[in-house]
């Protein structure tokens, strides 16, 4: 039920994120469900291929869930800034060239209890899989590496952190319920469930 004093930009970013997990997300991780990984040697040719086969699906479905937390991300700071834009006009042109960090410092100024709910962890957590994913080894990858360890397979290559990165699928539901929430703090009618 949508409440009268509803933000409606926050109201919109919220239905936006739940239609792409639900109508988009949820149906592509089904149809791309990992099968477990089989690395051993053979000399049977067709083994070999059936090996080669199940390895190169699994690490085409590993890649959909890292490129679709990397789309939520994206569709979420856009939303932000656009939602922040609209409540700090003057403010326009800074926030469209911010910073993560500078973004969640707006946020503040805006609605101190939202930067102070739990959800941000999820959210920073979320921005870090989204700019290792974009950019590779680097800072965000490090750092989420620390952070998250159980992201990657064991032992884990430094060479290729982000192709070895293993984002699940309650881990993309997660970041798409922190979201939603997110937007239900900065005034959305609770989410669908």
């Amino acid at each position: 039920m949508i409440t009268e004093n509803s933000d409606v930009v926050a109201l919109t970013a919220q239905a936006d994120i739940h239609r792409l997990y639900v109508k988009v997300v949820k149906p592509a991780l089904a149809d791309f469900a990992l099968t477990v990984d089989t690395v051993r040697e053979t000399t049977d040719i067709d083994e070999f291929l059936e090996l080669a086969r199940i390895n190169t699906h699994n690490s085409l479905c590993h890649e959909l869930r890292r490129t679709f937390a990397l789309v939520l991300q994206a569709l979420f700071e856009r939303q932000l800034r656009f939602w922040l834009s609209g409540k700090m006009p003057d403010k326009k042109e800074s926030i469209e060239k911010a910073s993560w960090p500078h973004l969640i410092r707006l946020v503040n100024c805006v609605d101190g209890s939202i930067t102070a709910n739990p959800v941000m962890t999820d959210l920073e957590d979320l921005h870090l899989v989204a700019n290792a994913v974009r950019h590779g080894n680097g800072p965000s990858a490090n750092k989420l590496l620390q952070k998250k360890p159980a992201f990657w397979i064991k032992p884990h290559v430094k060479r290729d952190l982000i192709g070895n990165m293993r984002v699940d699928d309650a881990q993309l539901q997660l970041y798409a319920t922190a979201v939603m929430t997110f937007w239900y703090l900065a005034g959305a009618s609770p989410f669908p469930k």
